[in-house]
């Protein structure tokens, strides 16, 4: 059930009163401790295109008087539903800059482990079934992403925005376990240099437009055509 509690809005009014030169490590741990619950002002336009292309729910700190309430908690399923950020505004008018900015990927990361920045050594090895390949002489396991990494929902998004922003007519993710690797568990998207016309510059930011879909301690790669088979198709 979500929550609105008025007490941490005045937390978060005070923490965006800090000049953002002065706002250390324990000032992002009490942001993070108070923004789940906070109540929010919503806008009679709630979403919006924010400079880097991606939709986000804009709320804000609310000015006096009445307001219906929202809260990060309160919006969760429906923006993981819908690919959708957030954004915290300091004040009602949205001048100035935001307050603080999470993409689809932050939320996702604090609906599967109650964080908004997981970036620690996390156990993605708990997959769903799972098949050993042999490339060439190198092992490796690939697997669908369980619920435990990558939901459903989650997946139709990226899916969703492969085919619209790339035309890609049959999107597929996929968990990758290569020792090799660092770090040795990845995400594998089926891209590849032919769909960018052999600009690795292209593919290379397709990748990174794709991680905002995904929690800070993922990694990503590009499919690869195993030997004498095609898991990721073109």
């Amino acid at each position: 059930m979500p929550n609105f509690d008025l007490a941490q809005t005045q937390v978060l009014a005070e923490l965006f009163a800090t000049p953002r030169e002065k706002r250390d490590g324990i000032w992002v741990e009490r942001f993070y401790a108070a923004v789940p619950d906070a109540s929010l002002a919503g806008f009679e336009s709630q979403v919006r295109q924010g400079p880097d292309g991606f939709p986000y729910f804009e709320m804000a700190i609310p000015g006096e008087g009445k307001f219906t309430p929202f809260s990060i908690t309160h919006i969760l399923d429906f923006v993981l539903d819908n690919g959708f950020g957030a954004v915290v505004w300091p004040n009602t008018q949205r001048t100035g800059e935001p307050g603080w900015v999470f993409t689809y990927g932050n939320l996702l990361s604090y609906s599967l482990r109650g964080k908004f920045d997981d970036r620690t050594p996390e156990d993605l090895a708990r997959r769903g079934g799972a098949e050993r390949l042999n490339v060439g002489g190198h092992k490796m396991m690939v697997g669908e992403p369980s619920e435990a990494i990558l939901p459903a929902r989650a997946r139709k998004v990226i899916e969703d925005y492969m085919r619209a922003a790339y035309k890609h007519p049959k999107p597929q993710i996929r968990l990758m376990v290569d020792p090799a690797l660092n770090p040795p568990q990845q995400l594998m998207f089926n891209l590849n240099l032919h769909q960018f016309e052999g600009d690795e510059r292209r593919m290379v930011e397709a990748l990174r437009r794709l991680s905002w879909f995904l929690p800070p301690s993922y990694s990503i790669i590009a499919g690869w055509r195993g030997e004498g088979r095609d898991d990721l198709p073109r």
